[in-house]
Protein backbone atom coordinates (compact mmCIF):
# COMPACT_ATOMS: atom_id res chain seq x y z
CA UNK A 1 0.00 0.00 0.00
CA UNK A 2 1.09 3.49 -0.68
CA UNK A 3 1.20 4.82 3.18
CA UNK A 4 3.10 1.82 3.80
CA UNK A 5 6.01 2.19 1.24
CA UNK A 6 6.15 5.86 1.92
CA UNK A 7 6.74 5.13 5.18
CA UNK A 8 9.38 2.42 4.53
CA UNK A 9 11.27 4.93 2.12
CA UNK A 10 10.61 8.06 5.01
CA UNK A 11 12.41 5.70 7.59
CA UNK A 12 15.22 4.07 5.75
CA UNK A 13 16.56 7.71 4.43
CA UNK A 14 15.84 9.18 8.18
CA UNK A 15 17.76 5.86 10.00
CA UNK A 16 20.84 6.54 7.34
CA UNK A 17 21.32 10.02 8.18
CA UNK A 18 20.52 9.25 12.27
CA UNK A 19 23.51 6.24 11.79
CA UNK A 20 26.16 8.28 9.80
CA UNK A 21 25.56 11.41 12.27
CA UNK A 22 25.95 9.33 15.06
CA UNK A 23 29.21 8.26 13.93
CA UNK A 24 30.55 11.11 13.63
CA UNK A 25 29.37 12.61 16.89
CA UNK A 26 31.19 9.45 18.20
CA UNK A 27 34.17 10.42 16.62
CA UNK A 28 34.29 13.51 17.25
CA UNK A 29 33.91 12.85 21.06
CA UNK A 30 36.54 10.57 21.03
CA UNK A 31 39.15 12.44 19.14
CA UNK A 32 38.70 15.40 18.39
CA UNK A 33 36.60 16.63 21.75
CA UNK A 34 39.17 16.67 24.44
CA UNK A 35 36.80 14.62 26.51
CA UNK A 36 39.12 11.33 26.27
CA UNK A 37 42.65 12.80 26.95
CA UNK A 38 43.58 9.31 26.27
CA UNK A 39 42.61 9.23 22.75
CA UNK A 40 42.86 12.67 21.69
CA UNK A 41 44.06 13.01 18.11
CA UNK A 42 43.35 16.62 16.46
CA UNK A 43 45.06 16.03 13.24
CA UNK A 44 43.01 12.44 12.46
CA UNK A 45 40.75 12.90 10.04
CA UNK A 46 37.37 11.24 9.67
CA UNK A 47 37.92 10.35 6.09
CA UNK A 48 40.34 7.81 7.17
CA UNK A 49 37.22 5.78 8.53
CA UNK A 50 35.26 6.43 5.14
CA UNK A 51 35.11 2.51 4.37
CA UNK A 52 33.74 0.90 8.01
CA UNK A 53 31.88 4.02 8.09
CA UNK A 54 29.88 2.38 4.81
CA UNK A 55 30.06 -0.87 6.49
CA UNK A 56 28.53 0.25 10.06
CA UNK A 57 25.44 1.85 8.18
CA UNK A 58 24.67 -1.21 6.17
CA UNK A 59 25.08 -3.41 9.42
CA UNK A 60 22.94 -1.32 11.34
CA UNK A 61 19.96 -1.21 8.65
CA UNK A 62 20.03 -5.31 8.58
CA UNK A 63 19.90 -5.39 12.63
CA UNK A 64 16.93 -2.22 12.37
CA UNK A 65 15.49 -4.72 9.98
CA UNK A 66 15.54 -8.20 11.60
CA UNK A 67 14.57 -6.59 14.94
CA UNK A 68 11.31 -5.39 13.39
CA UNK A 69 12.02 -1.46 12.99
CA UNK A 70 10.44 -1.62 9.87
CA UNK A 71 7.08 -2.58 10.65
CA UNK A 72 4.36 0.11 10.88
CA UNK A 73 5.13 1.86 13.96
CA UNK A 74 3.06 5.26 12.64
CA UNK A 75 0.33 3.46 14.70
CA UNK A 76 2.05 2.44 17.61
CA UNK A 77 3.42 4.18 20.99
CA UNK A 78 6.48 6.04 20.82
CA UNK A 79 7.44 4.41 24.32
CA UNK A 80 7.39 0.66 22.42
CA UNK A 81 9.19 1.98 19.74
CA UNK A 82 12.13 3.25 21.99
CA UNK A 83 12.40 -0.01 23.82
CA UNK A 84 12.74 -1.85 20.50
CA UNK A 85 15.27 0.95 19.52
CA UNK A 86 16.86 0.36 22.98
CA UNK A 87 17.04 -3.10 22.21
CA UNK A 88 18.13 -2.97 18.70
CA UNK A 89 21.42 -0.60 19.74
CA UNK A 90 21.89 -3.13 22.58
CA UNK A 91 22.08 -6.17 19.97
CA UNK A 92 23.94 -4.17 17.34
CA UNK A 93 26.72 -3.26 19.97
CA UNK A 94 26.67 -6.90 21.27
CA UNK A 95 27.40 -7.86 17.35
CA UNK A 96 30.28 -5.32 16.71
CA UNK A 97 31.80 -5.93 19.96
CA UNK A 98 32.17 -9.88 18.82
CA UNK A 99 33.82 -9.03 15.65
CA UNK A 100 36.06 -6.62 16.75
CA UNK A 101 37.29 -8.89 19.29
CA UNK A 102 38.61 -11.97 16.99
CA UNK A 103 41.84 -11.08 17.53
CA UNK A 104 41.45 -10.94 21.69
CA UNK A 105 39.87 -14.36 21.37
CA UNK A 106 42.43 -15.52 19.96
CA UNK A 107 44.51 -14.06 22.63
CA UNK A 108 42.62 -15.47 25.06
CA UNK A 109 42.87 -18.61 23.22
CA UNK A 110 46.42 -18.68 24.14
CA UNK A 111 46.78 -17.04 27.13
CA UNK A 112 43.92 -17.24 29.03
CA UNK A 113 43.55 -13.78 29.83
CA UNK A 114 40.28 -12.18 29.07
CA UNK A 115 41.62 -8.60 29.16
CA UNK A 116 42.41 -9.47 25.85
CA UNK A 117 38.85 -9.66 24.94
CA UNK A 118 37.27 -6.53 26.52
CA UNK A 119 39.92 -4.15 27.21
CA UNK A 120 38.67 -0.78 29.03
CA UNK A 121 39.53 1.14 25.54
CA UNK A 122 37.27 -0.97 23.62
CA UNK A 123 34.46 -0.91 26.40
CA UNK A 124 34.56 3.24 26.40
CA UNK A 125 34.48 3.41 22.09
CA UNK A 126 31.79 1.38 22.19
CA UNK A 127 29.46 2.98 25.13
CA UNK A 128 30.45 6.31 24.11
CA UNK A 129 29.36 4.90 19.96
CA UNK A 130 26.04 3.23 21.81
CA UNK A 131 24.79 6.39 23.27
CA UNK A 132 25.15 8.08 19.98
CA UNK A 133 22.79 5.61 18.15
CA UNK A 134 20.46 5.28 21.05
CA UNK A 135 20.00 9.21 20.73
CA UNK A 136 20.00 9.39 17.35
CA UNK A 137 17.87 6.68 16.28
CA UNK A 138 15.34 7.72 18.32
CA UNK A 139 15.32 11.62 17.65
CA UNK A 140 15.12 10.27 14.22
CA UNK A 141 11.94 8.07 14.56
CA UNK A 142 10.46 10.28 16.72
CA UNK A 143 11.03 13.76 13.96
CA UNK A 144 9.88 11.13 11.60
CA UNK A 145 6.56 9.65 12.86
CA UNK A 146 6.12 13.57 13.97
CA UNK A 147 6.41 14.71 10.12
CA UNK A 148 4.14 11.83 9.21
CA UNK A 149 1.09 13.15 11.89
CA UNK A 150 1.83 16.73 9.74
CA UNK A 151 1.43 14.97 6.49
CA UNK A 152 -1.57 12.80 7.71
CA UNK A 153 -3.27 15.60 9.62
CA UNK A 154 -3.43 17.86 6.17
CA UNK A 155 -4.94 14.97 4.11
CA UNK A 156 -1.29 13.79 2.93
CA UNK A 157 -0.42 9.94 2.04
CA UNK A 158 -3.58 8.96 4.65
CA UNK A 159 -4.69 5.55 4.33
CA UNK A 160 -8.23 5.51 2.44
CA UNK A 161 -10.55 3.41 4.40
CA UNK A 162 -14.11 2.48 4.17
CA UNK A 163 -16.14 2.06 6.94
CA UNK A 164 -18.58 -1.17 7.23
CA UNK A 165 -22.00 -0.22 8.88
CA UNK A 166 -24.03 3.20 7.45
CA UNK A 167 -25.59 3.41 10.97
CA UNK A 168 -24.92 5.06 14.35
CA UNK A 169 -21.79 2.74 15.50
CA UNK A 170 -20.86 4.13 11.79
CA UNK A 171 -21.70 7.29 12.35
CA UNK A 172 -19.82 7.58 15.64
CA UNK A 173 -16.57 5.94 14.34
CA UNK A 174 -16.26 7.96 12.05
CA UNK A 175 -16.50 11.28 13.80
CA UNK A 176 -13.71 9.08 16.15
CA UNK A 177 -11.50 9.12 12.97
CA UNK A 178 -12.00 12.71 11.79
CA UNK A 179 -11.21 13.67 15.45
CA UNK A 180 -7.70 12.39 15.21
CA UNK A 181 -6.57 12.63 11.31
CA UNK A 182 -2.80 12.52 12.38
CA UNK A 183 -3.39 8.78 12.82
CA UNK A 184 -3.81 8.72 8.79
CA UNK A 185 -6.99 7.83 8.38
CA UNK A 186 -9.30 9.22 5.42
CA UNK A 187 -12.66 8.00 5.47
CA UNK A 188 -14.13 7.47 1.80
CA UNK A 189 -17.40 6.20 2.25
CA UNK A 190 -19.64 3.80 3.71
CA UNK A 191 -20.51 0.14 3.14
CA UNK A 192 -23.79 -1.43 4.06
CA UNK A 193 -25.26 -4.76 3.07
CA UNK A 194 -29.23 -3.23 3.21
CA UNK A 195 -29.28 -2.23 -0.61
CA UNK A 196 -32.05 0.26 -0.24
CA UNK A 197 -29.12 2.87 1.56
CA UNK A 198 -27.19 3.17 -1.37
CA UNK A 199 -26.23 6.30 -2.91
CA UNK A 200 -27.89 7.87 0.39
CA UNK A 201 -25.78 10.09 2.66
CA UNK A 202 -24.35 9.58 6.35
CA UNK A 203 -22.36 12.16 7.46
CA UNK A 204 -21.93 14.15 4.75
CA UNK A 205 -20.20 10.88 2.88
CA UNK A 206 -21.94 8.51 0.42
CA UNK A 207 -23.00 4.79 0.95
CA UNK A 208 -21.30 3.40 -1.99
CA UNK A 209 -22.52 -0.36 -2.23
CA UNK A 210 -23.02 -3.45 -0.10
CA UNK A 211 -21.16 -6.56 0.46
CA UNK A 212 -20.90 -7.66 -2.95
CA UNK A 213 -19.62 -4.40 -4.31
CA UNK A 214 -16.76 -4.30 -2.21
CA UNK A 215 -14.36 -5.54 -4.87
CA UNK A 216 -15.03 -3.04 -7.38
CA UNK A 217 -14.88 -0.24 -5.13
CA UNK A 218 -11.46 -1.49 -3.68
CA UNK A 219 -10.12 -1.09 -7.02
CA UNK A 220 -11.72 2.08 -8.21
CA UNK A 221 -11.23 3.82 -5.17
CA UNK A 222 -7.45 2.74 -4.02
CA UNK A 223 -8.78 1.92 -0.81
CA UNK A 224 -6.15 0.96 1.74
CA UNK A 225 -7.75 -0.68 4.54
CA UNK A 226 -12.29 -1.23 5.93
CA UNK A 227 -13.55 -1.30 9.10
CA UNK A 228 -16.37 -3.08 10.76
CA UNK A 229 -17.92 -0.64 13.01
CA UNK A 230 -20.82 -2.64 14.11
CA UNK A 231 -19.60 -4.37 17.66
CA UNK A 232 -22.46 -6.81 17.29
CA UNK A 233 -21.58 -8.81 13.89
CA UNK A 234 -21.58 -11.83 14.16
CA UNK A 235 -19.32 -14.32 13.07
CA UNK A 236 -21.68 -15.28 9.87
CA UNK A 237 -21.85 -11.62 8.82
CA UNK A 238 -17.92 -11.70 8.66
CA UNK A 239 -18.08 -14.45 6.98
CA UNK A 240 -20.58 -12.95 4.14
CA UNK A 241 -17.57 -9.82 4.68
CA UNK A 242 -14.21 -11.57 4.17
CA UNK A 243 -15.85 -13.97 0.86
CA UNK A 244 -15.92 -10.74 -0.46
CA UNK A 245 -12.28 -10.09 0.03
CA UNK A 246 -10.54 -13.05 0.33
CA UNK A 247 -8.50 -11.78 -2.92
CA UNK A 248 -8.02 -8.59 -1.37
CA UNK A 249 -4.71 -7.18 0.18
CA UNK A 250 -6.04 -4.90 2.37
CA UNK A 251 -6.31 -4.80 6.08
CA UNK A 252 -10.50 -5.12 7.89
CA UNK A 253 -10.55 -4.40 11.24
CA UNK A 254 -13.41 -4.36 13.59
CA UNK A 255 -14.53 -3.13 16.70
CA UNK A 256 -14.59 -5.83 19.22
CA UNK A 257 -17.22 -7.07 21.44
CA UNK A 258 -16.03 -7.17 25.59
CA UNK A 259 -15.68 -10.77 25.23
CA UNK A 260 -13.69 -11.09 22.09
CA UNK A 261 -11.58 -8.75 24.16
CA UNK A 262 -11.10 -10.94 27.07
CA UNK A 263 -11.11 -14.30 25.43
CA UNK A 264 -7.79 -13.08 23.09
CA UNK A 265 -9.53 -14.69 20.11
CA UNK A 266 -8.25 -12.11 17.72
CA UNK A 267 -4.97 -9.56 17.85
CA UNK A 268 -5.86 -5.88 18.83
CA UNK A 269 -3.95 -2.73 18.83
CA UNK A 270 -5.37 0.53 19.53
CA UNK A 271 -6.42 3.53 17.86
CA UNK A 272 -7.57 6.62 19.14
CA UNK A 273 -7.95 4.80 22.39
CA UNK A 274 -10.41 1.88 20.91
CA UNK A 275 -8.89 -1.43 20.31
CA UNK A 276 -9.44 -2.47 16.94
CA UNK A 277 -9.51 -6.22 15.73
CA UNK A 278 -7.15 -7.07 12.95
CA UNK A 279 -8.90 -9.71 10.93
CA UNK A 280 -7.27 -11.97 9.09
CA UNK A 281 -3.37 -10.03 9.48
CA UNK A 282 -0.52 -11.62 8.57
CA UNK A 283 0.98 -12.19 12.34
CA UNK A 284 4.65 -13.29 11.38
CA UNK A 285 6.53 -9.94 10.98
CA UNK A 286 7.86 -9.49 8.01
CA UNK A 287 11.56 -10.11 8.21
CA UNK A 288 10.51 -13.66 9.87
CA UNK A 289 8.57 -14.37 7.01
CA UNK A 290 11.13 -13.73 4.30
CA UNK A 291 13.58 -15.78 6.85
CA UNK A 292 11.29 -18.48 6.35
CA UNK A 293 11.22 -18.66 2.81
CA UNK A 294 14.65 -18.36 2.79
CA UNK A 295 15.02 -21.75 5.10
CA UNK A 296 11.80 -23.24 2.87
CA UNK A 297 13.96 -23.18 0.22
CA UNK A 298 17.20 -24.43 1.88
CA UNK A 299 15.36 -27.28 3.64
CA UNK A 300 13.72 -28.48 0.44
CA UNK A 301 16.37 -28.89 -1.54
CA UNK A 302 18.91 -30.18 1.02
CA UNK A 303 15.72 -32.96 1.83
CA UNK A 304 15.44 -33.07 -1.79
CA UNK A 305 19.20 -34.30 -2.49
CA UNK A 306 19.67 -36.03 1.01
CA UNK A 307 16.81 -38.54 0.79
CA UNK A 308 16.88 -38.79 -2.88
CA UNK A 309 17.67 -42.88 -2.74
CA UNK A 310 14.91 -43.29 -0.55
CA UNK A 311 12.69 -41.88 -1.76
CA UNK A 312 13.35 -43.83 -5.24
CA UNK A 313 12.65 -47.30 -3.19
CA UNK A 314 9.81 -45.76 -1.83
CA UNK A 315 8.33 -45.05 -5.61
CA UNK A 316 9.46 -48.28 -6.16
CA UNK A 317 8.02 -50.72 -3.80
CA UNK A 318 4.52 -48.57 -4.15
CA UNK A 319 4.81 -49.70 -7.98
CA UNK A 320 5.65 -52.86 -7.25
CA UNK A 321 3.58 -53.67 -4.72
CA UNK A 322 -0.15 -51.97 -6.26
CA UNK A 323 -1.08 -50.76 -9.71
CA UNK A 324 -1.09 -46.87 -10.33
CA UNK A 325 1.78 -44.47 -10.52
CA UNK A 326 3.67 -44.12 -7.22
CA UNK A 327 3.27 -40.26 -7.49
CA UNK A 328 0.05 -39.13 -7.78
CA UNK A 329 -1.05 -35.38 -8.31
CA UNK A 330 -4.11 -34.02 -6.70
CA UNK A 331 -5.69 -30.21 -6.81
CA UNK A 332 -5.56 -28.34 -3.58
CA UNK A 333 -6.49 -25.03 -2.31
CA UNK A 334 -3.94 -22.55 -1.35
CA UNK A 335 -3.63 -19.14 0.14
CA UNK A 336 -6.17 -16.87 -0.35
CA UNK A 337 -8.08 -19.49 -2.24
CA UNK A 338 -5.74 -19.83 -5.23
CA UNK A 339 -6.18 -23.43 -6.52
CA UNK A 340 -2.49 -25.20 -7.33
CA UNK A 341 -1.38 -29.24 -7.96
CA UNK A 342 -0.23 -31.21 -4.74
CA UNK A 343 2.28 -33.90 -5.30
CA UNK A 344 2.05 -37.12 -2.86
CA UNK A 345 3.10 -40.57 -3.19
CA UNK A 346 -0.01 -42.79 -3.76
CA UNK A 347 -1.07 -44.13 -0.56
CA UNK A 348 -4.28 -45.44 -1.65
CA UNK A 349 -5.58 -48.16 -4.51
CA UNK A 350 -6.26 -46.41 -7.60
CA UNK A 351 -9.28 -44.97 -8.67
CA UNK A 352 -10.01 -45.47 -4.60
CA UNK A 353 -12.71 -42.73 -4.78
CA UNK A 354 -14.48 -43.10 -8.49
CA UNK A 355 -17.08 -44.47 -6.75
CA UNK A 356 -17.74 -43.58 -3.27
CA UNK A 357 -16.23 -39.75 -4.28
CA UNK A 358 -14.23 -37.47 -1.91
CA UNK A 359 -14.74 -38.42 2.00
CA UNK A 360 -12.66 -38.88 4.74
CA UNK A 361 -9.80 -41.25 5.70
CA UNK A 362 -11.35 -43.90 8.42
CA UNK A 363 -9.61 -45.97 10.89
CA UNK A 364 -8.85 -49.34 9.35
CA UNK A 365 -9.79 -47.49 5.69
CA UNK A 366 -9.99 -50.22 3.15
CA UNK A 367 -8.75 -47.44 0.48
CA UNK A 368 -5.29 -47.42 1.93
CA UNK A 369 -2.61 -50.16 0.33
CA UNK A 370 -0.04 -51.85 3.11
CA UNK A 371 2.44 -50.05 2.18
CA UNK A 372 0.19 -46.78 1.72
CA UNK A 373 -0.38 -47.41 6.24
CA UNK A 374 3.57 -47.16 6.56
CA UNK A 375 4.13 -44.35 4.31
CA UNK A 376 1.35 -42.38 5.91
CA UNK A 377 2.57 -43.18 9.49
CA UNK A 378 5.82 -42.07 8.37
CA UNK A 379 4.58 -39.21 6.88
CA UNK A 380 6.69 -40.50 3.85
CA UNK A 381 3.74 -39.91 1.35
CA UNK A 382 4.57 -35.97 1.66
CA UNK A 383 7.93 -36.04 0.38
CA UNK A 384 7.23 -34.85 -2.94
CA UNK A 385 5.60 -31.57 -2.00
CA UNK A 386 8.99 -30.63 -1.23
CA UNK A 387 8.72 -29.68 -4.90
CA UNK A 388 5.50 -27.63 -3.73
CA UNK A 389 7.42 -25.72 -1.14
CA UNK A 390 10.44 -24.92 -3.24
CA UNK A 391 8.45 -23.22 -6.03
CA UNK A 392 6.54 -21.23 -3.02
CA UNK A 393 3.19 -22.75 -3.51
CA UNK A 394 3.27 -24.38 -0.30
CA UNK A 395 5.60 -23.92 3.14
CA UNK A 396 7.65 -25.96 5.31
CA UNK A 397 5.03 -25.09 8.21
CA UNK A 398 1.74 -24.23 8.07
CA UNK A 399 -1.91 -25.62 7.79
CA UNK A 400 -2.81 -28.77 5.20
CA UNK A 401 -3.94 -27.43 2.05
CA UNK A 402 -7.87 -28.61 1.25
CA UNK A 403 -9.83 -29.67 -1.79
CA UNK A 404 -11.92 -27.40 -2.21
CA UNK A 405 -15.18 -30.00 -1.95
CA UNK A 406 -14.60 -30.51 1.29
CA UNK A 407 -13.48 -26.48 1.88
CA UNK A 408 -16.81 -25.91 0.60
CA UNK A 409 -18.63 -27.69 3.06
CA UNK A 410 -16.51 -26.63 6.17
CA UNK A 411 -17.17 -23.09 5.21
CA UNK A 412 -20.77 -24.02 6.21
CA UNK A 413 -19.75 -25.95 9.29
CA UNK A 414 -16.94 -24.01 10.81
CA UNK A 415 -17.37 -19.92 10.62
CA UNK A 416 -13.97 -18.84 11.10
CA UNK A 417 -12.59 -21.64 8.51
CA UNK A 418 -12.07 -18.89 6.17
CA UNK A 419 -9.07 -17.98 8.58
CA UNK A 420 -7.36 -20.67 8.07
CA UNK A 421 -6.98 -20.33 4.47
CA UNK A 422 -5.27 -16.84 4.56
CA UNK A 423 -1.96 -18.73 5.47
CA UNK A 424 0.50 -20.55 2.98
CA UNK A 425 -0.43 -24.29 3.83
CA UNK A 426 2.61 -26.63 4.73
CA UNK A 427 4.24 -29.40 4.34
CA UNK A 428 3.73 -29.98 8.61
CA UNK A 429 1.52 -28.24 11.04
CA UNK A 430 1.01 -27.73 14.53
CA UNK A 431 -1.95 -29.25 13.79
CA UNK A 432 -0.30 -32.37 12.23
CA UNK A 433 1.53 -32.84 15.06
CA UNK A 434 -0.79 -32.90 17.63
CA UNK A 435 -3.36 -34.59 16.10
CA UNK A 436 -4.30 -37.66 13.75
CA UNK A 437 -5.31 -37.88 10.38
CA UNK A 438 -8.92 -36.10 9.52
CA UNK A 439 -11.40 -39.08 9.91
CA UNK A 440 -14.83 -36.60 10.34
CA UNK A 441 -15.67 -33.02 10.89
CA UNK A 442 -15.44 -33.12 14.42
CA UNK A 443 -11.64 -34.08 13.87
CA UNK A 444 -11.57 -31.40 11.26
CA UNK A 445 -12.54 -28.68 13.63
CA UNK A 446 -10.12 -29.57 16.13
CA UNK A 447 -7.28 -29.44 13.99
CA UNK A 448 -8.54 -25.63 13.10
CA UNK A 449 -8.29 -25.28 16.53
CA UNK A 450 -4.68 -26.08 16.57
CA UNK A 451 -4.70 -23.78 13.33
CA UNK A 452 -5.77 -20.91 14.52
CA UNK A 453 -3.42 -21.09 17.69
CA UNK A 454 -0.66 -21.03 14.89
CA UNK A 455 -1.87 -18.62 12.86
CA UNK A 456 -2.05 -16.46 16.21
CA UNK A 457 1.54 -16.79 17.44
CA UNK A 458 3.02 -17.86 13.76
CA UNK A 459 6.86 -17.13 14.58
CA UNK A 460 10.36 -19.00 13.79
CA UNK A 461 10.56 -20.20 16.82
CA UNK A 462 7.70 -22.37 16.82
CA UNK A 463 8.43 -23.51 13.43
CA UNK A 464 11.25 -24.86 14.66
CA UNK A 465 9.16 -26.39 17.61
CA UNK A 466 7.38 -27.90 15.13
CA UNK A 467 9.45 -29.20 12.94
CA UNK A 468 11.16 -31.45 16.11
CA UNK A 469 8.12 -32.46 16.86
CA UNK A 470 7.51 -33.90 12.81
CA UNK A 471 10.85 -35.44 12.78
CA UNK A 472 9.51 -37.57 16.51
CA UNK A 473 6.17 -38.13 14.26
CA UNK A 474 7.81 -39.40 11.44
CA UNK A 475 10.39 -42.17 13.90
CA UNK A 476 7.44 -42.63 16.29
CA UNK A 477 4.06 -43.09 13.85
CA UNK A 478 2.53 -40.49 16.93
CA UNK A 479 -0.15 -38.58 15.37
CA UNK A 480 -1.48 -40.87 12.35
CA UNK A 481 -3.10 -44.10 12.12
Amino acid sequence: MRIRFIEKTITILFDIIAINIAFLTAFYLRYKSGFFPESYHPELAVSAFFIPAVWLCIGWLFVFFFTGLYRDWYKESRLDEFFVVLRTVIFGLFFLLLITSAEGLVAFAKTGNPAWIITRTKVTILSTYGLCMLFFATVNRFTMHTILAMLFARGIAAQRVLIIGAHHSGSQLLADLQRYPHMGYKVIGFIDDDGRKKGTLVDGLSVLGTYSDIPGIVSALRVDGMIVSHVSASANEILRITSYTSDLRVPIYMVPSLRDVITGHLKTHQIFGIPLMVLLVDHMPAWQAQVKRILDIFVAVTLLIVSAPILAVVALVIRLTSEGAAVYSQERIGRNGKPFIIYKFRSMYIDAEKRSGPQWATKNDPRITPVGRIIRTTRLDEFPQLYNVLVGEMTLVGPRPERQFFIDELKKEIPWYVRRMKMKPGLTGWAQVKHKYDTSIEDVKQKLMYDLYYFENMSLTLDLKILILTVWVMFTGKGAH
